[in-house]
């Protein structure tokens, strides 16, 4: 009996520097009936030689895509329309599988055949590939509700392609949170198991996203489980609010920064203290009701960045957006209400 093909998608863009230590973690696979769809999405980096080097080196790797930046969650989708294999999987281009990754989740999806998908345990990674610790998503026990709050279905996922073909698949236009939107989806049609088992390094990038990007993503991320709750009903009894925190921060740059404080983010220089103080990020609190949050932020962020320009600290220091957010879910019943009742 032969054994079942796995597919995993591996969508490129300008990241040549990470490239070869992703592919050479499937190359080092100890489950070799495996083949890597390798999708440029139109680098201009050198991504795409270092795909096709791989590509003539091992014929379990194919090179697709069309020379054309399309975004990642419609290269995903059209790398896995080119799917040979009965599980489905990705591996992004700066990340790392650890060399047991598809055999334990094989093995795992295998002796549980009422699961749709598994997820694992990851860690996290700097730029240079040290390891940073244990990522902290999947601490969070898993269940279809609690998904709705909380992303904990992280990497490394595997998916029976045919849960995943029964949901759609990715969806090209849930740009900023396709991960989390097929997650939610699949979570309606099929059962998700999790094997506590670190099998990914996911890679912590200073400035892999950005700014602008953070807010896209934040709000993508809502307008998911927004979507979620209305299939499964949910918002008829429930209502599904968005925490934020929202920090502005000074960071050294790197050709003038001590290594000892490079990770200060200018405490203890009182023009930078000034500036944080009288350019002071958005405050769900204080904020106008009547206005888009995202714009509001995007607008205090501006102002503090003119701020911090026109002191001159911009020679010294990058700015920085941080974005903490979370998903509550509550009744919309009166507190001691009845079933039934308005």
């Amino acid at each position: 009996m032969h054994a079942p093909l796995i597919s995993i998608a591996v969508p490129i863009y300008n990241t040549a520097r990470y490239l070869p230590a992703a592919l050479d973690s499937l190359l080092a696979q100890d489950y070799p009936h495996w083949e890597g769809l390798l999708w440029d999405d139109g680098s201009s980096d050198g991504s795409g030689q270092i795909a096709a080097a791989y590509a003539a080196r091992d014929a379990r790797f194919r090179v697709l895509g069309e020379g054309c930046n399309r975004g990642n969650p419609a290269a995903l989708a059209a790398a896995l329309t080119q799917a040979r294999g009965g599980f489905l999987g990705v591996l992004d281009s700066d990340d790392i599988l650890e060399p047991i990754a598809l055999s334990s989740m094989h093995a795992f999806l295998r002796a549980h055949p009422q699961l749709g998908m598994a997820y694992s345990q990851y860690v996290e990674i700097n730029e240079n590939g040290a390891l940073l610790g244990p990522g902290t998503r999947c601490n969070t026990p898993y269940s279809a509700r609690q998904l709705l709050v909380h992303f904990m279905t992280y990497q490394f996922r595997l998916i029976r392609r045919d849960a995943y073909l029964a949901v759609g698949g990715f969806n090209p236009m849930a740009a900023y949170a396709e991960d989390y939107d097929l997650c939610l989806r699949l979570s309606e049609t099929c059962s998700i198991g999790h094997l506590p088992q670190p099998l990914y390094r996911y890679r912590i990038r200073h400035g892999s996203i950005s700014q602008s990007s953070r807010l896209r993503q934040v709000q993508a991320s809502y307008a998911a489980a927004q979507r979620a709750l209305q299939r499964r009903g949910l918002d008829r009894s429930h209502v599904l609010s968005l925490g934020l925190r929202v920090r502005h921060q000074f960071r050294p740059k790197p050709a003038t920064a001590a290594p000892e404080t490079a990770s200060v983010f200018g405490a203890g220089d009182p023009e930078t203290e000034q500036c944080l103080r009288q350019s002071p990020p958005f405050d769900a609190a204080t904020a106008s009701p009547t206005r888009n949050w995202a714009e509001q932020v995007e607008e205090r962020y501006r102002a503090f960045v003119a701020d911090a320009h026109h002191r001159g600290l911009d020679a010294r220091y990058d700015c920085a957006l941080e974005i903490d957010s979370w998903h509550v879910l509550q009744s919309n019943r009166p507190f001691g209400g009845i079933r039934g009742l308005p």
